[in-house]
């Protein structure tokens, strides 16, 4: 065949892998879209009333697994790229692009997870998120969500210090809507508590906060035993185990998919740059 027929040929298949390429990438754009749905409000149990709510933790989770894998498939094409590229010039500029491309994507995704996944970097995350708060028997108590609106840090434990002897109570935002003002309101919130056994205030207590959803929570203090004695809340956060969990691998997948095929890269690269325009 010519030389002239064989570059046709050649930008005929190059034009033929992009737009089978395209293609393939509308299709994963839309099936994003579709997954989103199905994990945000399906499976995640999103609202928007009474308050607003979108757990966006197992949605990213689901958004970093399709993109390793255009990751992966953008690999496979710019082999066929290069393989029906019309001169060596073109050869050597697509793969010393893609060397760069996957080395900034292994270093930028090396350091989104080593913040998830190193435990101090996380520590110092979740610090950030955490809160604390001075309370007294006169004064309404504090109130926390279980996690943020995007479920990407949700409420582990509640630590309560006091230097005499309380009750703290633990209530869910209907049962302490439901009886708090009333009558003998501290009876109620008392039987109806969620920390059952841990209740009693001597120097620290500790109470790990029940996994109910996306929830209101309450702390209040009886200081029957010590009247007029005050306490410090806090309240102590954690990222999502989805995001320092699942998501952390796949950004390490990400790092070694990348660092493997920039390694596969050098030899195609130094075979092109001899002959290439492009230094």
């Amino acid at each position: 065949m010519p030389t002239s027929g064989k570059v046709l040929e050649d930008s005929i298949r190059l034009s033929r892998i992009r737009k089978i390429k395209l293609t393939l990438y509308l299709v994963q754009a839309v099936m994003l879209v579709v997954l989103a749905i199905v994990v945000v409000f399906v499976v995640g149990g999103a609202q928007l009333q009474p308050v607003l709510f979108m757990p966006f933790d197992s949605f990213l989770a689901v958004v970093v697994l399709l993109l390793l894998i255009i990751c992966l498939e953008s690999f496979f094409f710019r082999i066929l790229e290069i393989r029906f590229a019309r001169s060596s010039s073109a050869r050597h500029l697509m793969a010393k692009n893609s060397m760069k491309r996957a080395l900034l994507i292994a270093i930028v995704t090396g350091v989104l997870a080593a913040v998830l996944a190193v435990p101090a970097i996380r520590g110092a995350l979740e610090g950030t998120g955490s809160s604390s708060t001075d309370i007294t028997a006169s004064n309404v108590p504090p109130s926390f969500w279980a996690s943020d609106p995007l479920a990407l840090m949700s409420a582990k434990e509640v630590v309560v210090s006091s230097t005499r002897t309380v009750q703290i109570y633990l209530l869910d935002d209907e049962v302490f809507d439901m009886y708090w003002g009333t009558e003998n309101a501290m009876n109620a919130l008392y039987s109806f508590r969620l920390n059952k056994d841990n209740y009693i205030v001597e120097d620290q207590l500790v109470i790990d906060v029940p996994d109910q959803g996306y929830v209101k929570y309450h702390v209040v203090l009886n200081d029957m035993d010590n009247p007029t004695t005050s306490a410090t809340v806090e309240v102590v956060r954690e990222m999502s185990g989805t995001f320092t969990g699942i998501v952390s691998l796949l950004l390490i997948s990400f790092v070694a998919a990348n660092v493997a095929w920039f390694a596969y890269l050098i030899p195609i690269e130094r075979k092109y740059s001899a002959g290439s325009i492009y230094k």
